[in-house]
């Protein structure tokens, strides 16, 4: 196949079996086998044998149980690229009963794509924020302006930027701002002249820019930033400008804690703490932040915000370092 799209799916809810059946019945309209598109499905959580039974899918995909092992995403990528059959259908690897983050979906689909030699790799989250057919509009742009052997990463830019705010205590659009600037910092200034959307939950890779990729040690909720990151890092080229439509978000994996999490993890990797891309985010509102939600709002008022998720980050941290001292 010289195409690949994935899915990542936390398999928990009636929400997220609605959406696999989704993927499953749209496959064939929207990504034919056909014009050389494989879909794969990497799901964690429930195990959907059952699900696709009792739901009459099962003639529609081919299913690999691998939780059982409980294995690091390069070797499952192995045994399924060895093993994978009826390529017409949609593959569902189910590898792991428990949620591992965002960046065992993406290293898993990642490894698959350089063993299967495809030119380029989608990652999509499987809540249709974006439809179906925006995903095609993306991919068939990305196909026709990214040569397979350069090193290439798109980005969908939303409009509006849907998020789900529902029990959240803090602005998530700031918050995904400020780990934005992380790539900022970590990569090339230059981008930051055009605030990319680099978390739209949907990324495009070519082939190039996938054997560039490097996974290890990464926090199990900053894989997509970090592939930002190197992907810049090792002058390639960054699709951007690219509009899409989105739904409205009803449900998301991504909590204030998940949030916290991610921050963390990109301190402990980069050695940059918040404190600093705080500073710089208050010191230049403008150059930083995106006008989506700082519209209209006072210095002032911005650097509430900010400040209140610096707050709650920090209270967040207190609590995780008593918990680990109470286990000692």
């Amino acid at each position: 196949m010289k195409y690949i799209l994935g899915f990542r799916q936390y398999l928990h809810s009636p929400k997220s079996y609605e959406d696999l059946k989704q993927i499953i019945h749209g496959q064939k309209k929207y990504f034919s086998p056909d014009e050389g598109f494989l879909t794969i499905v990497a799901v964690c959580g429930d195990n959907p044998r059952d699900f696709l039974e009792d739901e009459g899918l099962r003639s529609s995909v081919a299913f690999y149980d691998y939780a059982p092992w409980e294995e690091s995403a390069k070797r499952v990528a192995g045994v399924f690229a060895r093993s994978i059959h009826k390529p017409q259908r949609v593959q569902i690897i189910h590898y792991n009963e428990r949620p591992l983050g965002l960046t065992y979906p993406l290293e898993l689909l990642v490894q698959i794509a350089n063993s299967l030699n495809a030119e380029h790799l989608a990652v999509s989250d499987s809540d249709f924020q974006l439809s179906y057919s925006e995903i095609r509009r993306v991919y068939d742009h990305h196909i026709a302006n990214a040569d397979p052997d350069e090193i290439v990463i798109t980005y969908p830019r939303r409009q509006p930027r849907s998020l789900d705010t529902e029990r959240y205590p803090i602005n998530r659009w700031a918050m995904e701002d400020l780990e934005n600037m992380y790539i900022y910092f970590l990569s090339d200034l230059k981008v930051l002249n055009s605030k990319p959307d680099f978390q739209s939950g949907l990324s495009i890779t070519t082939r190039a820019a996938n054997k560039i990729l490097n996974f290890d040690n990464v926090g199990s909720w900053i894989g997509n930033l970090h592939m930002a990151i190197q992907v810049i890092r090792n002058k390639g080229r960054l699709d951007k400008d690219f509009v899409v439509k989105t739904n409205v978000q009803h449900e998301s994996t991504i909590n204030f804690d998940v949030q916290c999490a991610k921050i963390d993890q990109l301190y402990r990797y980069y050695m940059i703490p918040l404190s600093n891309i705080v500073e710089l985010a208050l010191e230049h509102p403008d150059k930083y932040l995106m006008e989506d939600w700082t519209t209209g709002m006072s210095k002032e008022e911005i650097a509430e915000t900010i400040k209140k998720i610096e707050a709650m980050n920090r209270r967040y941290l207190e609590e995780k370092i008593k918990k680990h001292l109470q286990k000692k």
